[in-house]
């Protein structure tokens, strides 16, 4: 994880606007004892989207069950059903 100071963040912004790009986790901003994350929009987007997944119940129940019906040849193509 990259972190910097405050102070350097406010120094070098668009040096940690690109790293962010290139850093999975972001970049860490330590600003008095606590840890802010510079992240692109695109990861921030792909993070709710998660988040609001799993918050569906028996979500991973519900993938598996599709997977093995995939497997056992019991789904539809996209031609079969919409011709």
């Amino acid at each position: 994880m990259y972190q910097v100071t405050v102070d350097y963040a406010k120094q070098n912004l668009d040096e940690l606007c690109d790293l962010a790009t290139k850093e999975t986790e972001g970049v860490g901003i330590l600003h008095r004892d606590r840890v802010y994350r510079l992240i692109t929009q695109e990861e921030w987007e792909s993070l709710m989207e998660t988040a609001m997944l799993m918050q569906v119940p028996d979500l991973l129940q519900q993938v598996e069950i599709a997977r093995q019906e995939y497997q056992a040849g019991e789904t539809f193509s996209m031609e079969q059903i919409f011709g």
